[in-house]
Order: structure tokens, then C-alpha cells, then sequence
């Protein structure tokens, strides 16, 4: 009897092993399923998303085949097929870049950047926007810490006017009326420099701050998103965690939000040595 006592709990051991491989199989096999869900999902939603401003091209591509057309009417159309194409052409290159993260091939381009002058030429295309779309309602304030045309850190401008721009698209996306203000804040005491984006809008909720951020774990989660793809914010993170810093969201006291992030502040680019990103491998300098 003694001599069978081993064997018999073995078998026992066993089952529960074989019960517990059928367990984690379902699990993975459901994990799978509600996977490819939010991937249709949200294949779906760019489907939408991209039809939406395709079928506005072709349709007043088509409208200015009308001979009799006014010469007013044709730059009104011609001015809806600009602004459909330059829309659709930054959410295609927003999913390549997206996709190029996830797969780590984004590289990190660091080289000379005046802040400032950065900046105020982002300042000047947003103003400018603003008024050519009617939007005088909304107020737009540039706030820099340094005033000097000479201040300037290493980082890859094109990414950091790239994140910028991003985060000020959403803060006019969610502001009716009010003040949109962006800048940085400089602190010699550490390695990084704080940018900001801060709107008087109708504010980023908790919750769906959470679906932009994080990695949706629900389908139902898509459906609590904002029109559009959500792209701008998840590649704005991605990006800045490339260049070693973070992205978060703070709610404002009374009404709107604050998105700000950090990324290494270094004077010249002997102090860069490697500490810029964790992904040193995708990291040259120009």
C-alpha cells in the first residue's frame, strides 16, 4: 500500500495539471477572441475615420467638374479638398508612426533645437488657422520660460513640433471658447525640461484619459472614445518615451485640462551620451 501512495498522489497531481492546461488554454483562446474583437473594432473605426474625409475629396473633386460652377464655390470646394487631404495624410502617417513604434523602428533624430524659435513658428500656424477657421473665441497664448532667440537643447525637433502640434489639435478639438496656452517650464536643478498644453475646454475625464494612454482591454472601451482613430495622444506618448520622457494628463481646478510632458534637457551634446533614451539603439545623433 505504502509503495502505491507515490503513484496515487501522481495521478492526482497529474489530473490537476491536465485540468489546470485546459483552464489556460480557454484563457488564452478567450484572450484571442476578444483580441481579434477589438482589432475588427478598431479597424473599423479607421475605416470610418479615413472614408470620411476620401469620400469629402471625391465628392467635391466631382462637384468641380460643373462648368457653370462659380468662381467663388470653386475655392470653397478646393479649400474642403485641402483640408480633407491634409487631414487624411496625418492620420495615415500618424498609424505608420504608431505602427513603427510599437515594432521599434521609430528612431530618435537628436541634433540642435532652438526652443523658442520652435516654438513661435507653431504659435504662428495655429494663429493663423484660428483665424482663417473663424475661431477668434479662442484665445491662444505662447509662454516660454527662457525669452532668449539663443536658448536651445538637443532633442529631435521634428518629433517635439510633431508632439506639440498633436497636443494642441486636441486641446482645440475639446475647446469651444476660452484660452489655450502651451510653453515650457526650464529647471537648471534637473535634466529635463517641462512642456505644456493647458485649455479651458470641456477637459479629458479620467476614465478617458485612461482609454488614451493605456491598452484597451475592453471593446466597449472604443466606444466611450471621441470621434476620430485616438492616435494623436498615443503616439505623442509613445514618442516622448522614446526620447526618455513621459506624457500625462492633469484635470484643471475649474474647468478644461493640462497635458504636459517631460524629455532630457541638455545644453550641448557631449552631456547627451546615452541617457536620452532607453533605446539606445534607435538613437543617433545628426
Amino acid at each position: 500500500m505504502r509503495n502505491n501512495l507515490p503513484y496515487d498522489e501522481l495521478l492526482k497531481y497529474a489530473s490537476k495539471l491536465e485540468a489546470r492546461i485546459r483552464q489556460l488554454e480557454q484563457q488564452v483562446e478567450d484572450s484571442m477572441t476578444k483580441t481579434e474583437q477589438i482589432k475588427t473594432r478598431f479597424l473599423s473605426n479607421i475605416s470610418h475615420e479615413i472614408r470620411t474625409p476620401m469620400n469629402a475629396i471625391l465628392g467635391f473633386s466631382s462637384l468641380l467638374n460643373d462648368q457653370q460652377l462659380s468662381f467663388s464655390k470653386r475655392e470653397e470646394y478646393m479649400d474642403h479638398i485641402n483640408k480633407s487631404s491634409a487631414k487624411l495624410l496625418n492620420m495615415v502617417e500618424s498609424m505608420i508612426d504608431v505602427s513603427l513604434i510599437e515594432t521599434g523602428q521609430l528612431q530618435i533624430r537628436c541634433e540642435e533645437c532652438y526652443v523658442n524659435q520652435l516654438l513661435r513658428d507653431i504659435y504662428h500656424y495655429f494663429n493663423i488657422d484660428r483665424h482663417k477657421n473663424e475661431m477668434n473665441h479662442i484665445a491662444l497664448l505662447l509662454n516660454p520660460h527662457n525669452k532668449s532667440d539663443d536658448y536651445k537643447i538637443y532633442t529631435d525637433s521634428f518629433r517635439l513640433q510633431q508632439v506639440l502640434t498633436n497636443l494642441l489639435n486636441n486641446a482645440f478639438k475639446f475647446t469651444e471658447k476660452g484660452i489655450i496656452e502651451f510653453g515650457y517650464r526650464q529647471d537648471d536643478d534637473t535634466d529635463y525640461i517641462t512642456f505644456f498644453v493647458s485649455d479651458s475646454g470641456k477637459g479629458v475625464l479620467r476614465e478617458k484619459s485612461r482609454l488614451f494612454f493605456e491598452k484597451i482591454e475592453n471593446i466597449d472601451d472604443i466606444k466611450k472614445l471621441d470621434s476620430g482613430i485616438g492616435l494623436g495622444l498615443t503616439l505623442s506618448k509613445g514618442i516622448i518615451e522614446l526620447m526618455g520622457g513621459k506624457l500625462w494628463i492633469e484635470e484643471n481646478v475649474f474647468h478644461g485640462s493640462t497635458l504636459k510632458f517631460t524629455i532630457p534637457y541638455k545644453k550641448n551634446v557631449r552631456e547627451m551620451g546615452h541617457q536620452l533614451s532607453p533605446f539606445t539603439s534607435k538613437l543617433f545623433i545628426a
